[in-house]
């Protein structure tokens, strides 16, 4: 008797419309089917269809901007993004940051001794590191910052990063940070590879300034920068904190003396 009732149950119910049926065929990604249980009205209709268009264009839009950018900007801009070069110095390779990175980068952005002065805390699995890169490659695709592997030669050993950040639209500024694996401290490692990516911004995308904060604390930072041509443009006080303590930020730049403001 059961079954029958609920035999019944079924059958009197409605048949979907095409607009649902319409509708459960969208997905949102390959994988992923559309989760609606609820009446569906013809607005959610027309969202979805235009979420469809937002795919579909996508592509287009992209290429479209990318025309429009280049309309815009300096030639020598769109070259290098486009072909980001690798950066020799004597001891070391200087290469875009590729996701084949992360599991070398988590050994040291969960470093506790390597993260005391970058600024955040350490990572917490390899997942964190994962989703930083992806974040870092994100802006880089859309010219708002390069970060760069640092590698030993000839090994190719990862041992830190200079990461370049928040160009601005015309290109004439940048902010630096760079972190080197501890084993590597007190070696020259650190002014090399800085030195090169400033010589690099500076000659090669004719950047006008470059900026980068400093603990007070953190004096072989200091070092790095000053050696390379950083001078102090301001003291921030009690601006960070550190081991649960408040620190001084020093503000730092390099400005450029070949570039001018056309």
């Amino acid at each position: 008797m059961d079954a029958e009732k609920e035999e019944k149950r079924v059958s009197s119910e409605p048949e979907p419309s095409d607009l649902e049926k319409e509708i459960a065929a969208l997905s949102l990604a390959e994988s992923t089917a559309f989760p609606f249980s609820a009446t569906v009205t013809a607005k959610d209709a027309q969202l979805w269809r235009e979420f469809l268009d937002f795919k579909k264009n996508k592509e287009e839009w992209d290429s479209r901007r990318e025309v429009q950018w280049r309309a815009h900007k300096h030639p020598h801009i769109h070259e290098l993004f486009t072909n980001w070069p690798v950066l020799d110095t004597p001891r070391l390779e200087i290469r875009l940051l590729d996701e084949n990175d992360v599991t070398n980068s988590f050994h040291i952005l969960s470093n506790t001794v390597a993260m005391k002065y970058y600024g955040s805390p350490p990572h917490e699995n390899p997942e964190h590191t994962r989703d930083h890169h992806v974040n870092l490659l994100s802006r880089f695709k859309y010219r708002d910052a390069a970060p760069l592997a640092v590698a030993l030669k000839p090994s190719g050993k990862f041992i830190g990063h200079v990461n370049v950040l928040a160009f601005d639209r015309d290109f004439r500024f940048a902010d630096l940070a760079y972190i080197l694996d501890p084993e590597y401290w007190g070696r020259g490692f650190g002014t090399e590879a800085v030195g090169r990516v400033l010589e690099f911004l500076v000659r090669d995308m004719k950047l006008h300034k470059i900026r980068a904060g400093v603990f007070k604390s953190n004096v072989a930072s200091r070092r790095v920068l000053e050696k390379v041509g950083f001078e102090q443009e301001g003291h921030l006080r009690d601006n960070l904190v550190i081991d649960g303590q408040y620190d001084d930020e020093y503000l730092m730049a390099f400005i450029s003396k070949e570039s001018d403001g056309s």
